[in-house]
């Protein structure tokens, strides 16, 4: 029995110690919770009664070198529905549907949606968020946003690009700076009941978006309108597939224009020209977006000339003086290899063969080179690599691996032909052999400047290592200047400036297509370079030739944009 009770008594002291221990554990809880964890829990109750919407940020404006304005942004809005908020639901959709021009079917869905927040349509005028806000409907809500807007619509299409409909930028410009332009978004917060109904006591706290930055480029809008119509009109007096012409300063690299016709209208990017099958419209789109300029290779041709002389005068290999002799083709192993005058030119020296285009010349001079010293030459002047260029996509070159070049490929290599590189490879080269030698990287962004007009962001753009010397430089240049002043390039000769450059004319593959690309490049001044420009000419009808039809495009374009930059900050004789 005294046995049962201490049993008892033990128990009952177990029992008290737990619950002692329970209570000591449950109000050491609550303390913890109540003093240590009160702000989370107290976030965690205002997160419960909160909702979000956010504030989009204004997208950077891209502006060109002028001050002008290329791509902007227009203000539109979002309307949205709050199911649980809504008073007057047949109201709403009837307003909806007429204001939004939509069907009541959509508009009822998502009215009748029991869900936080229900977009209903974006991109709305400001026009009709604004009727739609006059009504003062519950539950409707209202937010302003951004949509980017080009005012020159085709203008510059291919280095400006696009936005999404997030407002991020998809293509060119708009997505290799979009760090820059992006902005960051804001957000408005609003306090509801346990129904999700909003308490319009406790008002709206807003976090402010902070605005992107403007994209500044060297770009000149007078120079792209410009060289935009020539690239038109030859375009269709030639009946050609495709027409670029690319402007730059072959002292820094700066991108005065870049020119791809056709292009395609920025505000309205996804509509293609012509009708195309459901299942290969996005290969269309992509097509009709790709600027040849940086994203296509295609076989230079006698332009390439350039490249083949720089290396042979720095080598030593040749002189200006050297003497050559045309029959109209050269045997190379067992390959002949015609000439463009098939009664050949008979004697010449190196710059009389330059002026001719003559292509027994150019063979025999890389012969001399030999493989090795041209493939040397190659990689120095940068061609095995990219340019840099500050547009995304950009292509490398195609060409031979040097233990698979024998006589005959360096001898077609020596010409332009049976390699591939980029227009903008081409255009960056020739502006490193003419500006003193020095390999420049090709460029649109000068800098990023805030809403106050305060910069924020130079970008550098340094010139690389010397790739040929001064005193070949100089010499390159004169021997261009006479291919434009009495040789081939004469379509190309502008009155009142010395003009240095080169044509070309090469064959597309497979040969004997009959499809060619004609090209002329020229620069001015001939003795200090202030600027470079690259016409091509893709699959022209009738006359094909470079010197016939590219070089009068540059002819008329220098004629125009030379007296006019003359006059700009960067004048020819100072630079900027």
């Amino acid at each position: 029995m005294e046995k049962s009770k201490t049993w008892h008594r033990k128990k009952i002291v177990t029992v008290f110690l737990i619950c002692t221990a329970m209570f000591i554990g449950l109000a050491g809880r609550v303390v913890y919770l109540m003093v240590f964890r009160s702000e989370h829990y107290e976030q965690l109750a205002e997160d419960l009664h909160q909702r979000e919407r956010k504030i989009k940020a204004k997208r950077g404006r891209i502006i060109d070198s002028t001050g002008t304005v290329l791509a902007d942004n227009r203000t539109v809005c979002t309307i949205s529905v709050i199911h649980n908020q809504i008073k007057e639901p047949e109201k709403v959709i009837e307003v909806l549907c007429r204001e939004l021009e939509l069907s009541e079917e959509t508009v009822r869905k998502r009215v009748e949606k029991v869900s936080s927040i229900e977009k209903v349509k974006s991109n709305v005028s400001k026009e009709v968020g604004d009727a739609i806000r006059a009504y003062k409907l519950d539950g409707v809500k209202v937010d302003e946003d951004y949509k980017r807007y080009y005012p020159y619509n085709e203008l510059a299409s291919k280095i400006l690009g696009f936005t999404g409909a997030d407002n991020q930028g998809i293509l060119a410009l708009e997505s290799s700076y979009e760090e820059y332009l992006q902005g960051e978004a804001g957000v408005i917060l609003e306090t509801t009941d346990a129904r999700g109904v909003e308490i319009s006591e406790a008002g709206e706290d807003r976090i402010e978006p902070v605005n992107g930055d403007d994209l500044i480029l060297s770009l000149d809008v007078n120079i792209q309108q410009y060289a935009t119509q020539l690239a038109n009109q030859v375009m269709k007096s030639k009946e050609a597939e495709s027409v670029s012409i690319l402007v730059m300063r072959p002292d820094n690299g700066e991108i005065l224009a870049m020119v791809d016709v056709p292009e395609y209208n920025l505000n309205d990017p996804f509509t293609l020209g012509t009708e195309v099958e459901a299942d290969k419209k996005q290969d269309a789109l992509n097509q009709m977006w790709r600027n040849a300029c940086i994203n296509d290779t295609y076989e230079p041709g006698s332009a390439f000339k350039i490249i083949t002389a720089s290396a042979a005068l720095e080598e030593g290999v040749v002189t200006e003086t050297d003497a050559f002799s045309c029959p109209g083709f050269i045997v190379v192993d067992d390959r002949k290899i015609r000439c463009a005058k098939v009664a050949g030119h008979g004697a010449e020296t190196f710059v009389q063969g330059t002026m001719n285009s003559c292509n027994p010349v150019f063979v025999t001079v890389g012969l001399r080179l030999g493989v090795e010293k041209y493939y040397a030459y190659f990689e120095q002047f940068g061609l095995k690599k990219k340019t840099g260029i500050d547009l995304p996509g950009e292509a490398g070159t195609i060409m031979h691996k040097k233990e698979d070049m024998g006589n005959v490929e360096l001898a077609t290599v020596s010409f332009g032909q049976s390699f591939q590189i980029t227009p903008i490879q081409l255009a960056t080269t020739i502006s490193s052999l003419i500006n003193g030698g020095n390999r420049i990287i090709p460029h649109l962004g000068v800098k990023t400047v805030n809403e106050e007009g305060e910069v924020t962001n130079t970008f550098s753009w340094k010139t690389e290592q010397r790739i040929i010397s001064e005193s070949t430089s100089e010499r390159l240049r004169s021997i261009l200047f006479e291919v434009v002043e009495n040789g081939g390039g004469k379509n190309g000769k502008v009155e009142g400036y010395r003009v240095g450059g080169k044509t070309a004319t090469s064959e597309t593959l497979p040969r004997g297509s009959g499809r060619y690309i004609s090209s002329f490049v020229g620069f001015a001044p001939a003795e200090e370079p202030k600027v470079l420009a690259l016409c091509i000419i893709r699959n022209p009808k009738g006359t094909y030739y470079g010197g016939l039809i590219a070089a009068p495009v540059v002819r008329q374009l220098f004629e125009n944009i030379l007296p006019y930059l003359e006059k700009m900050e960067y004048t020819l004789q100072k630079g900027t």
